[in-house]
Formats: C-alpha cells, structure tokens, sequence
C-alpha cells in the first residue's frame, strides 16, 4: 500500500528533525511505497536554533527536482480569519539526504522527498512568524489537496504544484496513495513500525485508524520525565493495552485511541474491496469540519487551536461510527517529554482541556459500536466522568488516609485503595516480567497528588487559554498572539483555482508556445551570427526580431543563451565599423539609427554607413 509520512514542523530544532526523517527512511517498508512529506509551519527559528526550521528540512535534501533558487511561491486558502486567510508557500522535491555520522551507509536508501514551506504573504514580511498557521493548517493542506484530486475538484496553483511534484518524483500520481503516516517532528519510530501499521490495516479493511506504543526517550533527563514514564507511557499503556484494547475491541469492534505522535490513516479502502475509492480521511465530511476557521466559542476553540489530533479522530469517527481504530502495541516509538515543571504544565493544560471537549462531542454520538453499559458512549462517558472527579478522588483519599492515621480507619475503602492503585503493579509484573517497572509503579504513585490535582485543577484554572505556552519557544516572538487572530480583510482575488486538467492544458500550450519561439529564436541568431561577419545590416535584423532574445533566457535554464552583446563580443568587428568607436560607445546605441519601416531602415543604414 502506497503510504505518504507526513512530518509537521514547528520550532523543532536540527537533531530532532533528522532523528525522524532518519527513522523514517530506514524504515523497513519499501522505498517505492512510501514518500516522505514535510511541512515546515513559517519561517520560523527556534529557540537556539542557528538555522531556521525551513532550512534545517532543506538542508536535508539532496537532488532537486527544481532548484532551490528557482522556486516560486503560491498562494492557497489557509486555516485563519481576515487577511491572514491568504498565505503563501513553496513545494520543494527531491531526495533524502543522510548524514554519514547518524546512519550507517550500508543502510542508506533512496527516498523521495517533499518539503513545503509556508512563506506568508507580502503583509506578514515584518512579522516575527511568517506563514505560520498551526499544525492543522499543515495536515489540511494534504487532506484537502488529496480531496481535490480524488473528486477532480478545482485546486489552487500550490496544489497543482503539489500534484506535478509527486508524479515526477514517484511516477504515479497522487490518487494512488492509501494511507497517511503522521509523525511528529520530534519522534522516533522503530524500523518494523511502519510495516506493522500498514499489514494491519492490509489485512482489516474496516481499520480506518492506528495508533502506536508510545515510549519516552529522555526517561532519566529529570524528575519530571521521570514521573511521565509510569502514567503516561509505561504502567498505563501495557495495563491499557490489556483491560480495554485487547479485550474490548473483539466486543465493541473499536477502541477508543487518538491520533498522536505516531498514528496510521486510511485514505480509503484497499483496491480489493467493493467500495473502491470511497473517502475515509479525505471524506468532505471530515475535511470540512477539520478545516473550519471561525471558532467564536469555548468549545469550539479548545477542539480546533489546542488538540488537532484529538479532534480530527472524534470528526472521523461521527464520520464513519461503524469503522474501527485500533491501538497496535507492537508498532513503537520514542518521543522526548517535558524535561521542566512547567513546561509539563503547559502541556497538560492543553491536552486536559482539549480531551473533556472532544469527549463531549463523542458522548453526543449514538451510532457508536456496542450496546448501553457495553457500548463505546458509555465508556466515553465514564471516561469523561473520571476526568472531572480527579481532584475529587485524590481528596477523599488523603482525608480516609488522615481519619486512618488518627485512629479511625475505613477498613474497606481502604481495601478498595489498595486493590486499585495495586492492580496495576501486579498486571505488570504478569505481563512484562520486569521487576524495574515496579520502580516506575512506586514513582507513579508518590506523584499522584500532581497528575490527579495539580494539572487538572490548572487545566480547569486555565480553560480559555489557547496559547502553547511554554511548550514551544521561538526567537523573537513577543506575546502570545495566536496564529489565527483576525487581522484585516481576506482579498479572494488573489487565488486562482482551476481543476488540473485546465491546469495542464495551459501548461502544454506555453510549452508549446515557448518551444516554437525558441526554434525561431535560434534561426534568428544563427542568421545573426552569419550574417554579421559579412553585412552590416545585421544590426537592423537584430533590432527587428520579435520578441527580443532575452525573452527566453528562463526556457532554458540548463543551456546558454547568447545575447546580443555576447554575440558582438564573441564575433570579429568588419574593418569598416571600426571607425564609428568613438561615437558609439555600445552596441546599444547604435539601435536608436534603426527605425521602423523598411525604406527608412535602408535609409538609417546608408547614414550609418
């Protein structure tokens, strides 16, 4: 199955990067299907970066389909209100480039490569974060490019762009890709990952989404990664993976997962099945809603400018309820956490926030899998009753701890204690059969008081901020403006849309148009050439060719186009021009003798004679 990994980038820095794209290219699933897509979010440098985010991602290209240099821009319809609606970008194509001190080059293959920079438009040149409109922006410039081509829609010239690209450098076009691999900038998948996701969803196809294990590879940094590794990754995710995936899905058909660092979407189903073409990810059902701009409302702006990625599994499964998105454990990947508390804080304040607001959308879903107490919306909503009862829980517990430690203990809600916050310490001991995470289990619990009242209750605190906080620190960014604040009026007129079959029909007629000015061209200075050495009236024949030799210098950038000047140089001077030196210093000026008109063009020559 053709597979495009798309890569957003924000503020990441030059190791992150190239630890994922390396992950990515050596990656065991074969190079002719798969296509590395990266999406750099403005021209942005991030904090003690030496180079800009599109710089690093360019700088891992090698073999330009079409010279840096020589790229232009296009305008496309981004995810903002006002004039920031317009925004401008660059689609860069060729190959990955290693580096010979992180990958072996035994190991080196060759994998096409795209990168699309988001430039901005001309009012955002003094901005400190130009073209920067978010991660969805990122996602719904490939979901609505790919939706365009599948329908046969009208698309933009960046899509067109976009479309030409991916032919030249996979030879198939775009419609023949079935899934999206979505990887964020600073992870690290496993070299049988991708395989796995892919032979899952090749052997269901009633699979529209997968999600993988995630792990922390900064475990030690500190004491706060450290109480990460239990709660979010480690303890949780293997107790998960049995109670609630591996037993649930046989029953309710889906699990109830998100789309985060490492996840897996279907474009549409297999090519073997009956609904052949069928739009999953790219449904306009899904990209509508994932791409709307005006969010006027609490709720909507927790969902759209805080958690994307929770957000767009909820749209996909009010889409398609009857479809399953599974969690595969044994596809891995590494991300690095936060390293400080209040980088944790930030976080935690959008993730908490955007999960209660996404939970209330699916609790309102009743075509979900399964029947009342066993069915999806209910444990939805005992999902999103637990949430809002933390902080509650975690008090009651300290006061039956207190009332205990005074002499008078609750003996069984004590018991019912311990069973609980033990349960999971003794499955994984079962399961993994290390006595380590035993350790982690212990870190868990001492900070219980931190993820059960500290970053919910600074969630909640915390509802109407949508900034990113301190996750994500840039150079020379003053404020927390966010990205999609209205700023102007949006001017249409400077998008053009046409479907691409017109597109190409343009193209091949320029072409066509340009080849033939450039046979004639040719002729032209072939009888230039040979006509100068032997009349001087070449100057007039020059002057006389239309349009002007310097009209096709950017034809042929690959070939030498000889002016008219070069041509002077380049061929000896007749003996009976040498005297008119001194009057005319440059060919140029000897054009302002010739006239118009073939009587007075033989009347300019016998003056200049």
């Amino acid at each position: 199955m053709h597979t495009i990994c798309l890569v957003t980038c924000y503020s990441e820095g030059l190791d992150s990067i190239r630890t994922t794209l390396d992950s990515v290219a050596t990656s065991e699933y074969p190079n002719s299907h798969k296509l590395i897509l990266v999406v750099a979010d403005g021209i942005i440098t991030g904090k003690g970066n030496e180079l800009s985010t599109p710089d690093i991602c360019l700088s891992m290209m090698k073999d330009f389909v079409v010279d840096p240099d020589d790229v232009l821009s296009y305008s496309y319809v981004a995810i903002a209100d006002g004039q920031k609606r317009l925004n401008m970008a660059k689609v860069y194509g060729g190959f990955y480039r290693y580096d010979k001190h992180t990958v072996d080059r035994s190991k080196q293959q060759r994998v096409p490569m795209i990168t699309i920079v988001k430039c901005g438009g001309p009012v955002e040149v003094d901005d400190p974060k130009p073209g920067n409109r978010g991660k969805r922006d990122s996602q719904i410039i490939l979901m609505s490019f790919l939706q365009k081509v599948m329908f046969d829609e009208r698309m933009t010239m960046l899509e067109y762009d976009l479309f030409n690209m991916i032919w030249r450098l996979t030879g198939r076009p775009p419609d023949c890709f079935e899934l999206i691999l979505m990887v964020d900038a600073d992870t690290k998948i496993y070299p049988d990952s991708l395989s796995r996701l892919v032979s899952c969803m090749a052997h269901d196809p009633e699979i529209m989404g997968l999600c993988s294990e995630t792990k922390i590879g900064n475990k030690t940094d500190s004491w706060v990664t450290m109480i990460q590794v239990s709660f979010a990754l480690e303890c949780l995710s293997i107790t998960s993976s049995i109670i609630k995936r591996r037993h649930l899905n046989p029953s309710l058909g889906a699990s109830l997962v998100y789309l985060d660092a490492f996840a897996c979407i279907a474009l549409k189903p297999p090519k073997d099945q009956k609904a052949i073409g069928y739009p999953i990810l790219v449904n306009p059902d899904v990209v509508e809603h994932y791409s709307e701009y005006v969010v006027n409302t609490l709720h909507r702006k927790n969902l759209l400018l805080l958690g994307e990625d929770r957000y767009l599994s909820t749209l996909m499964l009010k889409a398609f309820p009857k479809r399953k998105m599974m969690f595969v454990p044994q596809a891995v990947c590494k991300t690095v956490v936060p390293d400080t508390f209040q980088v944790l804080l930030s976080q935690r304040r959008r993730w908490i926030n955007s999960t209660v607001h996404k939970l209330l959308e699916l609790v309102l879903v009743r075509d979900l899998c399964g029947t009342f107490c066993f069915s999806m919306q209910f444990i939805v909503f005992m999902e999103l009753l637990g949430t809002f009862v933390l902080p509650a829980a975690l008090t009651f517990t300290t006061i039956l701890i207190i009332m205990a430690c005074l002499g008078k203990p609750a003996v069984i809600p004590l018991l019912f204690l311990a069973v609980v916050l033990g349960l999971p310490a003794i499955l994984i001991v079962m399961t993994s059969r290390k006595l380590i995470y035993i350790g982690w289990m212990i870190i868990y619990l001492v900070s219980l008081p931190i993820w059960n009242l500290v970053l919910p209750a600074y969630a909640f605190w915390h509802f109407d901020d949508f900034s990113l906080g301190e996750t994500r620190q840039v150079d020379g960014e003053v404020g927390e403006k966010s990205h999609g604040d209205k700023r102007g009026e949006f001017d249409p007129s400077g998008i053009i849309m046409k479907r691409w079959e017109d597109f190409e029909r343009e193209r091949r007629k320029l072409e066509a148009e340009d080849e033939q000015q450039i046979d004639l061209a040719e002729a032209d200075l072939a009888e230039l050439r040979y006509s100068y050495q032997y009349s001087p009236s070449c100057y007039t024949k020059a002057r006389s060719m239309s349009p002007p030799l310097s009209a096709y210098s950017h034809a042929l950038p690959h070939q030498p186009v000889i002016t008219l000047s070069q041509a002077s140089s380049e061929a000896p001077i007749p003996h009976h021009l040498e005297s008119v030196d001194e009057e005319y210093t440059d060919i140029s000026d000897m054009h302002t003798l010739v006239v118009q008109g073939s009587g007075e063009e033989q009347e300019s020559d016998e003056d200049f004679h």
